[in-house]
């Protein structure tokens, strides 16, 4: 008895320290730290998949710069950006889950669906970047998509529907409930986003401090991180002139961030309207407009 737990216990330590030294993390934010470098291209047509733009469309070569293990992962709903704009876009069409071992690398396939209907089909030599989440009723659809396990035709005629404006009535296939569910999510969508106003920006009504040398502005500026990424925040005129960087692709984690800025170095024209700017994630993530009066 005392020999067997002489061994069980050297293993589990063993198993321990190995679980330790795996670093989990979307691979987004691996790119972000630099900690891989990811090579994505068209898969183009294949005999695992007969179209190059849905399905298993999307090839990705991920190398490991790091001597630590890694487990990768990339969102459903991530944005695929062709560094070509006759190619289209794409968006990832399920959850994946990647393992590279210390300094390793190894190529990936994943599914995808195509969100610009008339532009080109990715080919072997498209290139892509990882981009920013898709958002709102889009971003819904393709979680739905993903619970449906619609990788075909039908997801990607869904999908169509929303950021090409096709008819619902396009969406067809074998499986007629899931059709049903996915024209059902799409009428309601399009009807929503019909009807909702674009927010074209937020006034600040504080009050800038005015001086005999002009306007100084203080103030807190907050908005929401949909996930962990860089931030830039940037003031900017009223004839979109940059007037000062605040800072430059600082990391900030998931969740609501407030940042405060004191302009007290800054000249501020009289009865002029300047912007803050919070840029992130792949989109701006806050606008506010202050005007010096």
């Amino acid at each position: 008895m005392k020999t067997k737990l002489f061994v069980l216990i050297p293993l589990l330590i063993c198993s321990y320290v190995l679980q330790a030294e795996i670093l989990s993390l979307s691979l987004f934010e691996a790119i972000q730290k630099k900690m891989v470098k990811v090579d994505i291209r068209g898969l183009g047509y294949s005999s695992e998949n007969s179209h190059g733009h849905y399905g298993k469309c999307i090839t990705m070569n991920i190398t490991n710069l790091v001597s630590q293990a890694l487990q990768l992962n990339v969102e459903t709903g991530r944005r695929l950006t062709c560094v070509y704009d006759s190619i289209q876009d794409m968006m990832v069409a399920k959850n994946e889950m990647f393992a590279l071992g210390p300094n390793g690398s190894s190529d990936f396939t994943i599914s995808a669906f195509c969100t610009q209907k008339h532009d080109r089909s990715p080919s072997e030599t498209s290139h892509f970047t990882l981009d920013g989440m898709s958002e709102g009723y889009l971003h819904e659809l393709s979680l739905l998509i993903e619970s449906l396990g619609c990788f075909d035709n039908t997801g990607q005629n869904a999908v169509w529907v929303l950021t090409d404006s096709i008819s619902p009535d396009q969406i067809s296939g074998e499986d007629a409930a899931k059709v049903k569910k996915l024209k059902e999510f799409v009428v309601y969508a399009v009807s929503h986003m019909k009807e909702e106003k674009t927010v074209g920006f937020i006034y600040d009504y504080s009050f800038p401090d005015k001086t005999e040398k002009g306007f100084t502005l203080k103030g807190e500026i907050n908005w929401d991180m949909p996930y962990s990424g860089l931030v830039s925040l940037t003031i900017y005129d009223n004839h979109n002139q940059k007037v000062k960087v605040l800072f430059d692709e600082r990391l900030y984690k998931s969740g609501f961030q407030t940042f405060d800025y004191n302009l007290a170095d800054l000249k501020l024209k009289e009865n002029e309207l300047y912007w803050l700017r919070v840029d992130g994630c792949g989109k701006r993530l806050k606008e506010v407009a202050v005007k010096m009066d």
